[in-house]
């Protein structure tokens, strides 16, 4: 058995990096031949979250290398589509592929259809690649809620996280140690965390806390003492286990409807208490005020930061059941032998259930 992935990024996107590359241990243990081959390198994410923007010969030529895996394609009994196979063009590919009788699992972690909207060549490319596919999995329920208005065989299939690499800091922290708020993501998504800046000077004026940032050097917010810094694979894990509060503030819009909350499980993975807005797949993971706190105005934000950065016993209490949640539920652990399951089926050609 042999699989193509066609990924949105390499190893340094967050997407593909969850969505796709931590399976491919497990793929290897059930002997399953794989290809990994991402639409756009790390050189492109390095530039974009420095502020530069790749030229269209570079986007060219990775789309011309694309086209090339696509035309011998035909040697894989699965064809993996993580989000798109070429963003921002009409859905003939995908079309292609459906006549050809490929077998193909897309793959969806964003509202990727928003984009398009409005768009007269463009509106229907989503709902084309998802009604084409042999099978569909979606990241939450609103995703696959969307998804089954075109295909049926779509399956809720929720973003997880690696347990035994995101684990809880050992002991306490230092007596006399400042608490620490802690976030990560990437520049892009810190327009988030500017949003709940007012709530965090609110915070921060009526208790002794920093707000440690990382995966963007250069944010700030005014009113806000805070420590930035970059993201870096290899420090990722200590990165978490610094923190004593972990926060993903979202706006209530549609785009954050799609989102699947990656960052809240690996604060809750690492023993964390969080607080985060409600959306996306945050009501399936937040029990509110048991292993997690869901934050809705300023000033339920203000309210549920100075309750956790106060009281260290109600931290660690609420850090060990967030654990054991993402241990029950969104463990790579259990994913890993389902996504075997899931491709093993579709080459076969079997229906996969909602819960493999």
């Amino acid at each position: 058995m042999r699989v193509l992935f066609l990924t949105r990024y390499a190893v340094g996107g967050p997407s593909s990096r969850y969505r796709v590359v931590q399976f491919l241990p497990y793929l290897d243990r059930a002997g399953i031949e794989y290809r990994l081959e991402p639409l756009l390198d790390d050189r492109y994410l390095t530039a974009r979250f420095s502020g530069r923007r790749p030229g269209l010969g570079y986007l060219a030529a990775r789309s011309l290398a694309r086209a090339r895996v696509l035309l011998r394609s035909r040697g894989f009994d699965v064809v993996f589509v993580q989000k798109e196979l070429f963003p921002w063009t009409p859905p003939v590919v995908e079309w292609a592929l459906s006549v050809a009788r490929a077998r193909v699992v897309l793959d969806i972690d964003d509202a990727i259809h928003l984009p398009y909207r409005g768009r007269p060549l463009l509106a229907q490319k989503v709902p084309t690649a998802i009604a084409r596919a042999s099978l569909v999995l979606a990241g939450n329920r609103w995703l696959a809620e969307y998804a089954r208005a075109f295909n049926p065989s779509t399956v809720h299939f929720p973003t997880v996280v690696d347990a035994e690499r995101f684990t809880p800091r050992g002991g306490a922290r230092p007596a006399g140690g400042r608490v620490v708020v802690g976030w990560m993501g990437s520049p892009e998504t810190a327009r988030f965390l500017a949003d709940a800046g007012p709530a965090l000077a609110r915070a921060q004026a009526r208790a002794d806390f920093v707000l440690r940032v990382v995966g963007d050097e250069r944010f700030a917010v005014p009113g806000v003492e805070l420590e930035a810094g970059a993201w870096t694979y290899e420090r990722e894990a200590d990165d978490l286990r610094g923190f004593d509060v972990g926060v993903m503030p979202l706006r209530d819009d549609e785009w954050a409807r799609g989102k699947c909350s990656l960052k809240l499980l690996q604060y809750m993975s690492a023993g964390l208490a969080t607080v985060s807005s409600p959306g996306g797949s945050v009501g399936d993971i937040v029990r509110d005020g048991d292993n997690g706190f869901v934050a809705r105005t300023e000033d339920e934000w203000t309210e549920r930061l100075l309750a956790l950065v106060g009281d260290a016993e109600r931290r660690a209490r609420m850090g060990a059941r967030a654990r054991e949640w993402v241990l029950a539920h969104y463990n790579l652990a259990t994913y890993g032998p389902r996504m075997v399951a899931i491709l093993r089926a579709v080459a076969e050609g079997r229906t996969v259930a909602h819960d493999p």
